[in-house]
């Protein structure tokens, strides 16, 4: 089995985002309790709790303390798993130790089984010949929010759903889903191929002769975003007015990431209409630029 994410644009009021917002803070306050408890087991014992430990004491510390109880119990047991494989990447290497979170750095919550539910669904025409479906998300202890379902996927297959606070202030849901590895394959034997060189100048090259241009998003963004840090840079740290600026700030940012993923969808597409076979060379992107290789 593989595990396939859907990802949606949640649309809340200001009252549940505020409450979302609350619902993070404890989340983070939970995190770093638990931090502090398996860093002073392993002093004390020089031995650290295992996984279902780390549960239990979630458990106990959300049913004594009225701050937490605003969670939902499997929320908490996943914050708990959180901190799990963070130690376990640190010791196999992967990952830095882990470390107390900051309240406007810890920004998702997790509902691995229940809590949440899916009402309301139903067709929506949004601009010329599209059909996309409108749903109504309810997550225990949050509250209701709109999402647009802009892909079909099976409610019944999934596993996970994760809610995430953009710095930016947006609100995104994700649906993890449970598929079988085994994809279809067509009879057909492939007609068209076409393989693929990727640059840095250019951003594909293909065998056929047509060519890609890079638009180079982040660059036309970039006197923007040096105002925008300059401006951060002047406020005092975590203020009214830095916090608005830095809000400010992951909107450009954020409209930069959704430029590239909007570009990056419609090549796909347009690569898979066209081309019954793509051949692309395992490249390091990264040294390319480094190296300055067009």
């Amino acid at each position: 089995m593989r595990v396939r994410a859907y990802r949606f644009r949640a649309y809340s009021s200001k009252t549940t985002a505020r409450v979302l917002k609350t619902k993070l803070e404890a989340a983070c306050r939970l995190y770093n309790t638990l931090l502090h408890a398996e860093q002073e087991e392993y002093k004390r014992n020089r031995h650290s709790m295992s996984k279902n430990e780390l549960r239990q004491l979630a458990l106990h510390l959300r049913k004594k303390n009225p701050e937490l109880q605003i969670l939902h119990s499997q929320v908490a047991r996943q914050v708990a798993e959180r901190l799990y494989q963070a130690r376990q990447r640190f010791l196999d290497g992967f990952a830095n130790k882990p470390k107390v979170k900051k309240p406007h750095r810890f920004l998702s919550l997790v509902y691995p089984q229940g809590g949440w539910r899916l009402s309301n669904t139903r067709e929506v025409g949004l601009g010329k010949n599209k059909k996309k479906r409108r749903a109504r998300l309810y997550l225990s202890k949050i509250g209701f929010s709109t999402l647009i379902l802009h892909r079909v996927f099976p409610e019944n297959r999934v596993c996970q759903v994760c809610v995430k606070l953009e710095p930016s202030g947006r609100i995104y849901v994700v649906f993890l889903v449970e598929e079988s590895e085994v994809g279809e394959r067509s009879s057909e034997e492939p007609k068209r191929a076409v393989g693929v060189d990727l640059g840095v100048t250019r951003l594909a090259t293909l065998s056929d002769g047509r060519f890609l241009e890079n638009p180079r998003p982040l660059e036309r963004s970039l006197e923007r975003i040096r105002v925008l840090q300059r401006t951060l840079s002047r406020k005092k740290f975590l203020s009214g007015n830095w916090l608005k600026a830095k809000r400010r700030l992951a909107k450009e940012h954020e409209h930069v990431g959704d430029f590239r993923r909007d570009l990056f969808f419609k090549i796909g597409v347009l690569l898979a209409l066209e081309y019954d076979v793509l051949v692309l060379e395992d490249l390091n992107v990264q040294g390319l630029i480094q190296r300055g290789v067009t």
